[in-house]
């Protein structure tokens, strides 16, 4: 029998088909779906499931065992009961203070004291996790590191320690170190596969540095002083460079964008390659007697002493001559750029980008951040991971992930931070006398940045008032222009 004859015998069987009755009223039909109804409870939903609104309700789903995470989450009585025991207790959410005795996780009627062992001097530089505000809930992974928990490594010069990806996971876009050379010390030549950004934490040295088209640059750096910010540097991706401090030393916070920066392939170091290439080939290479280079140290030095003083400060032009010419914009005099006083009136910013001033930093913009005696910066969340490095001051921030859940974090000088891709937060200054200076970057050419003030000012006035449930002359009062720092109350 062929296949289009068996077509025709099923004619006249569909035709009475769509003169009958809707085929859910069969019985066999009722019966299947009467069987998936109460399947519905008891098995996980499929990929297929995932992608059909119309065959998973999604009341369905979250008593299968999925939680939708961008919907509003439910609350349980107990939850309930929190948030109004929370509202009756009037916690704002305020640092805790030990006011002399050791921190204990206790806040209010919540927690109890420690009886296991504990750490004091920890505990009070991290007073919010030990006894954070209401507001913080759910499980946010940690975005906080200090260079104080990193390992030093010593060697005859200076020392250097790390934050990489392995220290704080959520930094995937930046690694750092901080670098010490001693007086007159090298850091050896070198090229690396990632930008490098460098702020100068102490002291003073050159650097000196060779772009593709052979074009030399040679420039001195100065730290901060009283009455000035440290100055930056970059390095774009693949530049061979090397940094010499002056006769006091330098210390420099450095920045790499790639948070896997102690993957193999990523720093080369000149007398590494060299050891590890035949003479003969070098003796080739550079046209000299191979015998030349019989005593390159091994393994690399990394940071060295000079067995001469270099040229006085401000005399890198005395670097040899270049037949290609020169470069001069590796360089950035944070001193020299006029501060941008933030509306709020509690400090100010200084804002470094490819777009605007520093040509050469096409992967790094950066902020240089002063925030008054219990000043805030705004509540804002930006288009890039924001990576903070403490110079002075204590702060406070809290990280907002979505999802209902929130966790605050107390910073102290060297430590590092990172807010991930359109995370929610602010930094509060939490000291009463001290201004808060801290360093913001971002793997972009330019600076990016949303602020919920400004945002909620600009709506329509009863959507917001409706929402949060507060009345349209509150939400008169939002400013409509970034605030960036607000002042102390």
């Amino acid at each position: 029998m062929t296949r289009l004859f068996q077509y025709f015998l099923l004619v006249p069987a569909l035709l009475a088909l769509m003169g009958a009755a809707s085929p859910l009223a069969d019985p066999q039909v009722k019966e299947f779906l009467a069987r998936e109804r109460r399947a519905e409870t008891v098995r996980m939903p499929s990929k297929r499931d995932l992608r059909s609104s119309t065959t998973r309700p999604l009341a369905r789903r979250a008593e299968s065992g999925y939680q939708p995470k961008h919907f509003r989450p439910v609350y349980d009585d107990h939850t309930e009961r929190q948030m109004n025991d929370f509202i009756k207790r009037a916690d704002l959410g305020a640092q805790i203070k030990p006011n002399g005795s050791e921190p204990e996780p206790v806040r209010g009627e919540s927690g109890a004291p420690y009886l296991g062992p504990h750490n004091p001097p920890v505990d009070l530089e991290n007073l919010d996790q030990v006894a954070g505000p209401p507001t913080d809930a759910g499980i946010v992974v940690n975005l906080k590191w200090s260079f104080g928990a990193s390992h030093t490594r010593l060697l005859r010069g200076g020392w250097v320690r790390e934050q990489t990806i392995t220290d704080l996971p959520p930094s995937k876009d930046f690694a750092a170190a901080e670098i010490r050379l001693g007086p007159n010390s090298y850091r050896e030549l070198h090229w690396h596969r990632v930008a490098e950004w460098g702020y100068i934490l102490g002291g003073s040295g050159r650097i000196v540095a060779v772009d593709e088209n052979g074009k030399q640059f040679a420039g001195d750096l100065l730290g901060p002083t009283k009455d000035r910010e440290g100055d930056i540097y970059v390095f774009p991706v693949g530049v061979p460079h090397s940094i010499q401090a002056f006769d006091e030393g330098i210390e420099i916070l450095l920045i790499f964008s790639d948070g896997n920066f102690d993957s193999l392939g990523t720093t080369f170091h000149l007398s590494d390659w060299l050891k590890h290439t035949p003479l003969e080939v070098l003796g080739q290479n550079f046209g000299v007697e191979p015998s030349n280079f019989e005593k390159i140290p091994s393994p690399n030095p990394y940071i060295f002493r000079s067995t001469k003083p270099p040229a006085p400060f401000g005399a890198a032009e005395k670097a040899p001559s270049d037949p290609q010419g020169t470069i001069n914009d590796l360089i950035f005099v944070i001193a020299d750029q006029d501060k941008q006083v933030a509306p709020g009136g509690g400090g100010y910013i200084k804002t470094q980008t490819a777009e605007t001033n520093f040509p050469k930093s096409e992967l790094f913009a950066s902020n240089f951040v002063r925030i008054e005696p219990g000043g805030l910066r705004e509540l804002h969340w930006n288009n890039f991971d924001e990576w903070i490095y403490i110079l002075s001051g204590t702060g406070r921030a809290t990280a907002f992930p979505g999802g209902s859940a929130a966790r605050t974090f107390n910073f102290f000088p060297g430590d590092t931070g990172v807010f991930p891709v359109g995370w929610g937060h602010y930094i509060k200054n939490d000291s009463p006398d001290e201004p808060l200076i801290y360093l913001e970057l971002w793997k972009a050419p330019k600076f990016v940045e949303y602020t919920a003030t400004q945002w909620l000012s600009l709506m329509p006035e009863q959507h917001v008032a409706d929402l949060l449930n507060i009345t349209t002359d509150v939400v008169r009062q939002f400013k409509k222009e970034k605030q960036l720092i607000l002042k102390g109350n």
